[in-house]
């Protein structure tokens, strides 16, 4: 939701009344779009980002009741708040906009002290419930990424690493801030699909066989699979579909080339691939930043750069002193948990001391 100038749609067919609603809600510095039917408040709120509806009742072709309906019946727009303003007042009228979906009735002629309070209260109750939603999206898509490593090699600051890449990339790009953070999120889904792949593939100290590579090939597919449908998903989704297709058509599972490999599926692959290097396999050793760099900008043979979009090759380029930076921030918080670890697990002389000091007999 935009916290500093909400967008509030207004719909009705009288332009009197549009131009009244205007003028009270702008005093307040909420952002007005109109509509004078269903069908355009419809359009408007498939191509603008809408935080509160007003909508009248009774307006020719479709009604404040289908209206609401639609809205809530929308996956990508039920979130959205619906106060239904109207003239009707019978028993039955309300129970239409309840079963409708309606948030709240305000009455005409309406009062502005009353328009203006209603609309602070549930732009109030949205965000709270958006600020919830995400906390806990948050959560469920960190658990289902950490449940994917369980077999694999990698540390849990793999997951985190990639998605930091991924927003450093996306930011340079010029991409929406929105957009920023999804990906820095959704990204750590990448390899959820490895919890289909045995064990013993993902840690095998040799080359895979042939039959082997056709199982790992597959974790791509098996990821998007477990992620499913879900809007809010989409770019995980995409992710662990595409993140190993290469710009030229060599990668897999689909064979894409060029554009047709989404934006977000192109990110990840030069993020994916730089951790990859950074760190040591059962089948490799990790190598350093400069060298990692040289690998993915002139090539080994094993990768190339025509694997990667040249735009987001570029923007690696640009920004690959970030990624270093982040690599070494990981690297660091790791080793200084893992000191921690080690000086608890050694028992303390100053637990033990005094006991020496009293002559007791330690067990």
């Amino acid at each position: 939701m935009n916290t500093l100038n909400p967008v509030i749609l207004c719909v009705d067919d009288e332009p009197g009344n549009l131009k009244l609603l205007e003028r009270t809600l702008g005093t307040c510095g909420y952002l007005v779009l109109k509509a004078g039917d269903g069908r355009e408040a419809l359009d408007i709120i498939a191509r603008h980002t809408v935080d509160l509806v007003l909508t009248d009742v009774m307006m020719p072709g479709i009604d404040g009741f289908e209206i609401c309906r639609r809205i809530k019946g929308d996956e990508r727009y039920r979130h959205i708040p619906v106060v239904m303003i109207t003239a009707l007042d019978s028993k039955t009228d309300r129970i239409h906009g309840i079963e409708a979906g309606v948030d709240e009735f305000l009455s005409k002629p309406f009062d502005h002290a009353e328009v203006l309070a209603r609309v602070k209260m549930l732009l109030r109750t949205k965000q709270l419930d958006e600020m919830l939603d995400d906390d806990a999206f948050a959560y469920t898509v960190h658990s289902l990424a950490r449940a994917s490593e369980a077999n694999d090699e990698d540390t849990g600051d793999h997951i985190l690493r990639v998605g930091e890449y991924c927003a450093i990339v996306a930011e340079r790009l010029g991409l929406a801030e929105q957009w920023v953070q999804s990906i820095k999120l959704q990204a750590t889904l990448h390899d959820v699909g490895k919890v289909h792949i045995p064990s013993y593939i993902l840690k095998k100290p040799g080359g895979l066989t042939p039959e082997e590579w056709k199982i790992m090939r597959r974790h791509p597919e098996m990821g998007a699979k477990i992620i499913g449908d879900n809007l809010k998903f989409h770019v995980a989704k995409q992710i662990s579909l595409t993140h190993h297709e290469r710009w030229d058509g060599g990668g897999y599972p689909l064979g894409l080339a060029g554009e047709r490999i989404p934006l977000e599926g192109r990110i990840m692959n030069i993020a994916d691939q730089y951790d990859a290097l950074r760190n040591a396999r059962v089948y490799k050793p990790a190598f350093d930043h400069a060298t990692s760099v040289r690998i993915i900008t002139e090539g080994d043979g094993r990768t190339m750069p025509h694997h990667f979009d040249p735009q987001v090759l570029r923007t690696f380029v640009e920004t690959d002193s970030l990624f270093e930076e982040v690599y070494e921030k990981f690297a660091a918080n790791s080793s200084l948990i893992q000191q921690e670890s080690n000086f608890s697990a050694t028992p303390s002389s100053v637990g033990i001391l005094p006991a020496f000091q009293a002559g007791v007999a330690l067990e």
